[in-house]
């Protein structure tokens, strides 16, 4: 019967494509679900999109730039033939029947289409009919397909040139919808989603001449892509392409058909807590649901700690449409750390499942902290912490359901010759990204328990970075806790202008080694703790980004245990020809010094040379130099001190 139909389907296309070819414009949009600018402009492009069906119908390409992306990483083939094809280097990007929409943003974007714009285009009459029909077989694992183009005019169409004449067949997806955002830019749900190109993303050579009455039919009968979310969302899409100058001559499309005998079996949700965070223990229950119009019977439920090997459980009973039931798994305990869970329901009915886009939780996420305190005094340099990850001794926390741009960066990310590592002195820093996190997000790390009994007059020493985009209160606070973090005491609150260590940048800021400043908070409060908990804490108002380096929890500054430099003394301030470093050391030290302008660049370096402990006056020459504000930056045995130098002549 389903190829009867398919033959039958095959008969009406090419028998209907005689009558006046009406044409359905396409937009082909390329765009991501870590792209910024994708988010803020496709709600408005999607909504005009679904009030203009009749209309338009669109394609989506899922590139694999700025960001993470599950469905380019599905099929990037096909989405890469096509950004080639147009010369995307940008997204969200385009075009309206091959052509980059234009208007009052840059080419391309999709702000840019309007109703009038459809409506023009529309009323363009095509020199070519198209009409498409597809089929999933019985078994749902592959789709039939049969496309006609025919010249329903009077006189002959031609293509551009030889050869250039192709027809596209893709398979699309109307809906997707994630139960989190797959990226970073906050979207779960995408529209049209390009699956597959037949028979690939080159399309299939037309005839270059196209006589009045003209017609010819095209089928595909392939498998269905095993990545493909819901079958009830498969739709297809058909277009002819000139390629000499990108024209659409035209496009049909072909709806989702409904599914029926599969069930449909989804999480609508995944219980796991603990009592705080030296709880480690954990007993997870999972809720699962009858979401179709099946009986469902049987199940596999299972659940994932981390992306490990899951830990499943068979479930019989007995749901009608809309009814749950509660899977409770034994209880387990779980490692120091951040743990995410996600739970899954699979096989419904020993079967297939009509939608797999609800077989997963949303990820719950517990931070645990080990059992046995870090002793002091306690370091943290991030530079054995992997780029782009949070040092594994650290947990990482956020208000948002998917992970914000706080993580490891050397200087890879921004192409600098300098290093990103506090004072520029290591390679690595802590990157909390505010240029890029949406205003009201929250995030922090935590350390360990640390063991400060044995200090005498404790400390936390550590180093940051930070500039404004325009103004804005981006924000940096310091929490401590001896009961696990049940109890939070504010050791440090800054935010703006008082956290800012440069001056409002537009661009993205990556700092320079004067660009550095070192914090010093007493924990005095807490002396004679044996388990105090430190956590750092951002939250962005959308400002410009903040670099945070070399926790040091101890009675003095990082490298004065050793070497215990004094004090430092610039003299005299402002100065004309010389300016005088008084420095005094209690032991013998290497001392270097670097001179740096207040645009951060270095213009002067003193090579180190060893001095014994005592007093010293090393001078620095700044006859040269413009009037204005220096930094110098004195590293005794790689430790840091910092003195501003003004000059005036």
């Amino acid at each position: 019967m389903k190829k009867l139909t398919l033959a039958v389907a095959l008969m009406i296309l090419g028998t209907s494509a005689f009558a006046q070819a009406t044409r359905l414009v396409l937009f082909e949009e390329f765009t991501q679900a870590s792209c910024g600018p994708c988010a803020s402009q496709n709600p408005a492009f999607n909504t005009l999109l679904q009030s203009n069906t009749t209309k338009a119908i669109s394609i989506k390409y899922q590139t694999s730039w700025p960001g993470v992306d599950p469905m380019n990483a599905a099929n990037p083939t096909d989405v890469a033939t096509r950004v080639s094809y147009y010369g995307v280097n940008g997204v969200p990007w385009t075009s309206m029947d091959g052509v980059a929409a234009t208007g009052s943003a840059y080419a391309g974007a999709p702000a840019n289409v309007n109703q009038n714009m459809i409506d023009t285009r529309y009323a363009v009459s095509s020199p070519l009919s198209v009409s498409v029909y597809h089929q999933l077989n019985a078994t749902y694992d592959s789709i039939q397909v049969v496309v006609s183009v025919s010249n329903p005019g009077t006189s002959a169409v031609t293509s551009g040139s030889t050869g250039s004449l192709k027809l596209h067949t893709v398979i699309v997806e109307e809906q997707i919808n994630y139960p989190t955002a797959p990226g970073s830019n906050g979207e779960t749900d995408f529209y049209s989603v390009m699956r597959k190109m037949l028979p690939n993303a080159s399309g299939t050579p037309l005839a270059d001449t196209w006589a009045a009455g003209a017609s010819q039919s095209f089928s595909f009968n392939v498998a269905l892509p095993t990545y493909i979310a819901n079958l009830g969302e498969v739709a297809v899409v058909a277009f002819v392409q000139d390629n000499s100058n990108k024209d659409v001559k035209n496009a049909a499309y072909s709806a989702p058909q409904a599914v029926s005998g599969l069930a449909d079996a989804g999480v609508s949700a995944l219980n796991a807590s603990t009592s705080g965070l030296c709880d480690a223990n954990v007993t997870p229950s999972v809720v699962i649901e009858n979401a179709g119009s099946v009986t469902l019977t049987s199940a596999t439920v299972s659940y994932s700690v981390n992306g490990g090997t899951p830990v499943s459980q068979s479930w019989t009973g007995n749901l009608t449409t809309g009814q749950t039931a509660t899977v409770t798994f034994p209880q387990t305990t779980l490692s120091g750390g951040t743990n995410s869970l996600v739970a899954t329901v699979s096989s419904p009915n020993g079967s297939g499942d009509y939608n797999g886009m609800n077989n997963s939780s949303a990820p719950v996420n517990i931070a645990v902290l080990g059992s046995t305190p870090q002793p002091s005094p306690k370091t943290e340099d991030m530079e054995g912490a992997a780029i782009g990850s949070v040092p594994s001794d650290m947990i990482l926390q956020f208000n948002t359901p998917t992970a914000p741009r706080v993580y490891v960066v050397d200087k890879s990310v921004a192409g600098t010759s300098y290093e990103l590592g506090g004072w520029g002195q290591s390679a690595k820093s802590l990157r909390w990204d505010y240029y890029a996190i949406p205003a009201g997000v929250v995030a922090s790390v935590t350390t360990q328990k640390i063991n400060i009994s044995t200090l005498t007059a404790p400390k936390l020493y550590f180093q940051h970075a930070y500039c404004s985009y325009a103004g804005e209160a981006d924000a940096f606070k310091v929490f401590a806790s001896t009961d696990c973090g049940v109890t939070w005491t504010n050791i440090f609150d800054k935010s703006g202008s008082t956290l800012a260590t440069s001056g409002n940048q537009t661009a993205r800021f990556y700092p320079q080694a004067s660009q550095w400043v070192t914090n010093q908070v007493s924990l005095a409060q807490f002396s004679g703790a044996t388990d105090l908990v430190i956590k750092f804490e951002g939250t962005s108002q959308y400002g410009n980004s903040l670099y945070f380096d070399n926790i040091w929890v101890s009675n003095n500054a990082l490298g004065v245990d050793e070497q215990a430099s004094a004090s430092l003394v610039a003299f005299p301030n402002p100065a004309n020809t010389v300016a005088n470093l008084d420095l005094n050391l209690n032991q013998e030290a290497s001392v270097a010094i670097a001179v740096y302008n207040i645009a951060g660049q270095q213009i002067m370096n003193i090579p180190a040379e060893v001095m014994a402990a005592g007093q010293h006056v090393m001078e620095v020459p700044v006859a040269a130099l413009p009037n204005g504000l220096y930094t110098a930056q004195v590293s005794i045995d790689g430790a840091i001190q910092t003195v501003r130098i003004s000059v005036a002549h």
